[in-house]
């Protein structure tokens, strides 16, 4: 589903696991004898089909010329997955890939899902950028009691097509505590033990 008020999608578009892509987070077996991390699954995400990749092509094109009146022409046609798919697009650019998820955010209250937010996090923590993160996990978890919980997976599949930072997790966990989520951060944290990342105190 995608977001309608505060509804989000949770799903992560029919993915499918490649088993030999499969690796650990970090290795932690010189830190606990007999233990191996679960492997962090590589998941892939379909492709853009019918006009999705036009529309993924031009506003790319619009936001590396920062035509912004353009874009905005293209405003009702976005949806979580074309958002999504131009966020995988720009990436590498932190600063853009923020401005353009803040844009769609502010042109159709129906442009984002779960998947869209988790993959500016990454963006923005494998860039370091932890205020932008934690100022967009924040006003999430701070809303319906149904998405803390589903975070931390749509997180975890999106990881490793985002190239992510293990930082992403301990920004969840610090996150679900301050927000008072006692249980969410303890349901976190156990997670993030199984998966062989460690919260930062």
């Amino acid at each position: 589903m995608v977001i309608s008020g505060r509804h989000f999608s949770t799903s992560f578009d029919s993915v499918k696991v490649k088993p030999t892509s499969l690796k650990p987070l970090i290795d932690v077996n010189s830190r606990r004898k007999n233990w191996n991390p679960i492997p962090i699954p590589f998941r892939t995400i379909p492709e853009p089909r019918g006009q999705d990749p036009d529309f993924v092509n031009v506003a790319h094109s619009h936001l590396v010329h920062s035509d912004w009146n353009k874009l905005n022409a293209l405003s009702i046609h976005v949806t979580p997955f074309r958002v999504k798919h131009v966020l995988l697009k720009i990436q590498k650019d932190h600063v853009l890939s923020l401005e353009f998820f803040n844009w769609a955010k502010t042109r159709n209250l129906t442009s984002h899902s779960l998947e869209t937010h988790s993959v500016i996090l990454h963006i923005l923590t494998k860039n370091q950028k932890f205020k932008s993160a934690e100022s967009v996990l924040r006003s999430l978890v701070s809303g319906s009691l149904e998405l803390p919980a589903k975070m931390f997976d749509v997180i975890l599949y999106s990881y490793r097509i985002c190239n992510s930072s293990p930082r992403v997790f301990d920004l969840l966990f610090k996150t679900y505590a301050h927000a008072k989520k006692f249980r969410n951060a303890t349901d976190a944290f156990y997670r993030m033990k199984d998966y062989g990342s460690f919260a930062n105190y």
